[in-house]
């Protein structure tokens, strides 16, 4: 059973919790081949999901209640000299409110393979900490493949340590919430559809877990956002396991952009803080020049 104790209920790792699993589902594009404009000679090649998203950065306001803003977050990717790719996701409460919550900062950090000739990530290994006015939890997953083995470990902050294995199954691949923000935006799961449901295998907590998706229908979209909500062009309901954020439904609505750009998320009944909203911020483009939706090409 891979822990998932680094202090659930508080402060900021439910903003963080919220923050990850919006941006997990930022892009539900067709499956699409990214082309580079630096070719050489007359034909196209096709980038890897590593050249297609290294370099981009994404920041986000956290909020809830009046307070609009209570934390920032930001997701990155570089290449590593030794060929994986490192995602990095952090949070950290800002102001007063950080104050009261002894400025507490979250970090995740994902090592991420290519497999598939460069169609799909795996993840070789997944890190947390919490820091909280200086005292630290750490927790980190290793999954190896070749020997179908999840291993983990928690520690630090003033508690028990803990730790534990699971099998993964043959044929299985276990997406982290970093490891699934890239591989939906390269098309991995498949197309956008209204009305489509997917479910996604993420880290295993007493069997195997599952993160279900469903894409709403403009009538239901029409009828939903309502009442000064962040304009959109579609809207995903998520329903994952209520206790992974201390929420008492697991619910997370998200808007996007036509460009499938997520512009806002509500993380629905966390407890003590109700809804809790995250909002687009800043977009740093791709290091390369290149973006995911200019050009693509239909697989």
């Amino acid at each position: 059973m891979v822990s998932t104790s680094l202090d659930r209920k508080g402060g900021l790792g439910l903003f963080l919790l919220l923050l990850l699993f919006f941006l997990i589902f930022d892009l539900f594009t067709p499956r699409v081949i990214i082309t580079s404009q630096h070719q050489q000679g007359h034909g196209k090649r096709a980038l890897s999901i590593g050249e297609a998203f290294e370099g981009e950065e994404f920041t986000y306001r956290i909020g809830f209640w009046v307070f609009d803003d209570v934390a920032v977050g930001s997701i990155s990717l570089r290449k590593d000299p030794g060929g994986d790719y490192i995602a990095v996701l952090t949070a950290q409460t800002t102001g007063i409110v950080g104050w009261l919550l002894r400025n507490r900062k979250d970090t995740y950090t994902a090592r991420l393979r290519m497999i598939d000739g460069g169609r799909r990530f795996v993840t070789r290994i997944f890190e947390k900490s919490v820091d909280i006015g200086g005292r630290v939890r750490r927790g980190i997953t290793i999954l190896d493949y070749e020997r179908g083995m999840l291993t983990w470990r928690s520690w630090g902050g003033g508690k028990e340590p803990k730790a534990g294995e699971d099998r993964i199954p043959p044929g299985v691949f276990y997406d982290g919430p970093l490891t699934a923000f890239y591989n939906f935006r390269y098309g991995v799961y498949g197309p956008v559809e209204e009305g489509r449901r997917y479910t996604i295998k993420t880290f295993p907590k007493k069997g195997v877990s599952d993160i279900y998706v469903r894409i709403a229908t403009k009538e239901e979209m029409k009828r939903r956002l309502t009442g000064g909500r962040t304009p959109g062009d579609f809207l995903a309901d998520v329903k994952i396991d209520r206790e992974l954020f201390g929420s008492q439904s697991g619910e997370i609505e998200i808007i996007f952009t036509k460009d499938m750009v997520p512009v806002e998320a509500v993380a629905k009944d966390i407890i003590f803080f109700g809804d809790v909203r995250g909002v687009l911020v800043g977009e740093k483009p791709f290091q390369k020049g290149f973006s995911p939706r200019i050009p693509l090409q239909k697989d």
